[in-house]
């Protein structure tokens, strides 16, 4: 007998699915029923409306309609592939065109009907559309398909666009009369929303914009009014915690900003004033502290250890990498080390004898900080006096909770938490997504640091740009080659690492001294060459994105990315960060392909001409949405499907000001109204929000 299907069923029991079909869906995150309707259409073709291919000017984003009439395919330079279908109308010509994907040839006929939607280019003296969304039309007419604002799903091997497309749709006239409400009544009054199943009507099948519009409105303002709460909750758990009391300071701080051979700027004497000031508070702190690249978070991290250090209680300092992890340990172990407190670095590619002596250390308090990786720190280790966790956002709950569970189960308060943000955060971005924490922001950076000259070059100037490199090398500064992949693979356009290291070190860079630096090494041998380079033995690291944080070499000053557009604008930072830390003149070159589409050459054009990360930051936010809200996919926890924070200011600002009034009103969602949120609340944020059992 088949299962009722309710929103928690598994997608394998719907029609049509079964156990193959399921496990393609869960490529796409989709698992439930509840994930399937969640899986919204990331466009819609307007099939009321079409542009005639000779009316298409260049820039143009339309949908048109035409036959296939050619299917070819030829090699790029690097060994890739370009696909083309030509499409004709009575009006012209259009070839769409695609990089690296031979498969979609299969589907292609002559005399074929198809619809295409994407932004025109002129190209060679003919019209063009790059990675265009498309369909080919059902002969047999369904209304399904054609004759409306169809819904346009992103894909995965073994799912098509017509069969998901239909699967939605039958399973929302199966499930929208069971679909419980996630907003109370008389708030979805007061704000003139739409119901649940309305929503979902409208957001995969509108009947037309203004439908489509009423039903995102309705499920933007349900994802930003739940994290509100979500945050809020958390907040409050947190303030209700008793945290370790430290109030009796010793000198360690006053010593280490005494010798510390720089003055610390306005902004970082700001920031210690709002941490010492939690530390010190008898409630646990739960802070986010951000600022640009270079703007100095370790060091604001390193003087609120040692506060702690200095009062009887142990430190950790959590980094996302191992290369970065080394080098916060060896920074870290030269600033501390001469004041008696004793420093010590675990990760995984610390030795076996090694590690045990630092673990059996570490729990008998002989270790005052820890410096260590996500990875080390999933096991069990020992620290009984620990006070105070520094962690980065992107392990962010995850290593908070294994930071809790390292300290002995003694039934003492919960230590402190300082979260470092390697990539700055829009304000109000940040108070949404981690309104939890309290928030403290560097906004200036040290004196004396230029801005790197960022230059958008097409790789057929590629020589004119390491001739520059040269030049920085030759008057004895140090320089970086980026690559987006370690080794070439099977039908990828792209230059990686391993092959063009060998091409470098024996080719523009013959008579120089070339590293290369990627995932793969040993930890050993990445620590080594780390070493080398901020020793000068070496002139020019070829590396992947290991580099991108924390890395700090004042003598770089100069660095080649290749294929830019595959990296965003707040990761782009992170790695020209990486330069002219030093004080002296640098220069940043994208080395970029000639055929890239126009947006994307304007996403760069905003990178090369803006060196603010917030700016640069909220930049790609607006372009590209916050994606995954935790930072680790989990099921359950979703990011956000619709909403962007950003684009979706004043909706945002709706939220939370209706969060406040909740919490203020009903804190433990108790009444009528809190009931039913507390119910969403537990469908979408249980394992992370701690939520009444009432």
């Amino acid at each position: 007998m088949t299962p009722a299907i309710e929103w928690d069923s598994s997608v394998q029991f719907l029609k049509t699915v079964g156990p193959v079909r399921a496990r393609a869906l869960t490529r796409l995150g989709i698992e439930t029923v509840g994930d399937l309707l969640g899986h919204y259409p990331r466009r819609y073709f307007d099939r009321t409306v079409t542009t005639p291919i000779g009316q298409a000017r260049s820039g143009d984003e339309v949908t048109v309609l035409g036959e296939v009439r050619t299917c070819g395919e030829r090699r790029t330079r690097r060994g890739g592939s370009l696909q083309t279908v030509a499409i004709t109308d009575p009006t012209g010509v259009l070839f769409c065109v695609w990089f690296n994907q031979r498969y979609l040839l299969k589907q292609f006929r002559s005399g074929q009907q198809v619809m295409a939607s994407g932004v025109i280019t002129a190209h060679a003296g003919r019209r063009q559309m790059s990675h265009p969304d498309f369909e080919i039309l059902d002969p047999r007419g369904d209304t399904l398909h054609t004759g409306r604002l169809v819904p346009v799903y992103g894909l995965t091997q073994g799912v098509g666009q017509h069969w998901l497309r239909k699967l939605v749709h039958d399973t929302i006239a199966m499930i929208q009369r069971k679909l419980p409400e996630t907003l109370p009544d008389d708030l979805r009054t007061r704000h003139r929303l739409c119901g649940r199943p309305e929503a979902l009507v409208g957001i995969h099948f509108p009947r037309d914009a203004a439908h489509h519009k009423e039903a995102r409105r309705r499920l933007v303002f349900e994802e930003l009014l739940l994290v509100q709460l979500a945050m809020a909750l958390r907040r409050r758990e947190h303030r209700q915690r008793a945290g370790i009391v430290l109030s009796a300071p010793g000198d360690l701080t006053s010593r280490l900003v005494a010798d510390l051979p720089f003055t610390l700027t306005g902004a970082q004497r700001h920031v210690l004033v709002e941490i010492l000031a939690d530390l010190r508070s008898g409630q646990t702190m739960h802070r986010l502290l951000q600022g640009d690249v270079g703007s100095g978070k370790t060091i604001v991290a390193l003087i609120a250890t040692l506060f702690v250090i200095e009062q009887g209680y142990q430190a950790m300092i959590v980094a996302p990498t191992e290369v970065l992890a080394q080098q916060h340990g060896e920074t870290l172990r030269q600033l501390a080390e001469p004041l008696g407190v004793t420093v010590e670095t675990l990760t995984g590619g610390t030795r076996v004898a090694a590690r045990r002596e630092i673990l059996a250390a570490a729990g008998r308090g002989e270790v005052d900080l820890l410096v260590g990786t996500h990875a080390v720190l999933e096991e069990r280790v020992e620290l009984p006096n620990l006070g105070l966790a520094v962690v980065d956002e992107q392990h962010r709950f995850g290593v908070i909770q294994r930071g809790r569970s390292a300290r002995k189960s003694d039934g003492g308060d919960p230590l402190h938490v300082l979260v470092m943000s390697a990539t700055p955060i829009p304000r109000s971005l940040a108070l949404t997504l981690y309104g939890d924490l309290d928030l403290s922001t560097i906004e200036e950076l040290p004196a004396g640091r230029l801005p790197v000259t960022t230059e958008l070059v097409s790789d057929d100037r590629e020589q004119q740009v390491y001739q520059k490199c040269l030049a920085f090398l030759e008057r004895g500064q140090q320089g970086y080659v980026i690559y987006p992949v370690i080794e070439q693979t099977a039908g990828q356009d792209l230059k990686a690492a391993t092959a063009e290291f060998q091409h470098l070190s024996s080719g523009p860079f013959a008579h120089h001294r070339v590293a290369l630096l990627h995932g793969r090494l040993k930890a050993g041998e990445k620590s080594a060459i780390m070493a080398e380079f901020a020793a000068g033995t070496i002139d020019l690291l070829v590396a992947t994105t290991v580099v991108e944080v924390g890395i700090d070499v004042p003598n770089a000053n100069v660095m080649v990315i290749h294929h830019p557009e595959r990296f965003g604008l707040a990761q782009l930072h992170q790695l020209r960060g990486r330069i002219g830390r030093g004080g002296a003149r640098a220069i940043c070159s994208l080395v970029h392909d000639r055929l890239l589409p126009g947006q994307t050459l304007d996403r760069l054009r905003f990178f090369a001409s803006h060196s603010d990360g917030f700016a640069l930051a909220e930049e790609d936010l607006r372009r590209r949405g916050p994606g995954d809200l935790w930072g680790v996919r989990q099921h359950g926890v979703p990011g956000f499907r619709l909403a962007n924070p950003l684009r979706d200011s004043a909706i945002t600002d709706l939220c939370a000001a209706e969060a406040e009034r909740i919490m203020r009103d009903d804190p433990g969602l108790d009444s009528g109204p809190g009931k039913v949120l507390r119910a969403a609340l537990a469908e979408i944020y249980g394992r992370i929000v701690p939520l009444a059992s009432g």
